[in-house]
């Protein structure tokens, strides 16, 4: 298995602080956010290599970070070439550039580089894999304000999911979906139907609500906490409650 990790957006909700830094390597903690994203990926047996998607304007930033890490399987980094907020490729336009620029064949966990959370995904590629079908996290979110800022799933009685919303204004469930999924390979080949039918290539979740409607996709239900790291408000809530204590269960850098 294959992950990748999309880290090229510009954040431009968290200027000043992302004007010169890129989200992911802000520190939470004294700890830049990517590191315990990596953790997690790296905790993952099946994944036996990382694609890291940058944009050009960052590059260098994730090339210096990856100097002073022994990560314990490959970890590429790959330049999507954009230089300006207005120029990006989006989530979904970056995901589809690194299934065809490193060639990756076989299934893969996709996920943002941006967001802190507890789920062991280890289990959450099992469970895709006992379901032979591409899955999202399906948590329970009960604020209303927490639901209109992330993707939020409905979910029939077996799990399947059967709508996915993106920052709905009138959500239709307390399912909550981050940037977190396991796609197989055969989900992976619609990228290019997806995009080049006109659809938008922004936002991770728009694949997601266009893939459910085509093929079973499954919802595995989690609990334990989620950061959504989006704007200043969030950031520094991040730092105020995040609990070092917990870093066992955040993958704090075993590597």
């Amino acid at each position: 298995m294959h992950a990748i990790v999309l880290a090229a957006g510009y954040a431009r909700r968290l200027s000043p602080l992302t004007d010169n830094c890129p989200k992911p390597l802000l520190p939470v903690r004294g700890v830049p956010l990517l590191d315990y994203v990596m953790a997690k990926v790296f905790a993952v047996p099946a994944v036996k290599a990382v694609t890291l998607v940058s944009n050009h304007r960052f590059i260098g930033h994730f090339e210096c970070w990856l100097r002073w890490r022994r990560p314990p399987v490959p970890v590429r980094l790959l330049d999507d070439g954009t230089l300006t907020n207005e120029t990006r490729l989006g989530g979904i336009g970056d995901l589809r550039f690194a299934v065809d620029h490193h060639d990756i064949r076989g299934d893969a966990l996709v996920l943002a580089a941006d967001n802190l959370f507890a789920a062991d995904l280890a289990q959450m590629v099992t469970f895709s894999e006992t379901r032979r079908a591409s899955c999202v996290i399906a948590r329970r979110l009960d604020d209303l304000k927490a639901q209109q800022r992330t993707g939020i799933a409905v979910l029939d009685g077996d799990g399947r999911l059967v709508e996915f919303q993106e920052k709905p204004q009138v959500p239709k469930s307390n399912l909550a979906v981050p940037p977190i999924y396991v796609y197989r390979q055969e989900s992976l080949r619609r990228l290019g139907e997806y995009l080049d039918g006109g659809n938008n290539p922004d936002a991770p979740g728009n694949f997601i609500a266009w893939l459910c409607a085509r093929e079973p996709v499954f919802g595995w239900r989690c609990d334990g906490e989620i950061w959504d790291i989006g704007n200043m408000e969030q950031y520094a809530l991040a730092q105020e409650r995040f609990d070092a204590a917990k870093e066992s269960a955040f993958g704090i850098r075993p590597w």
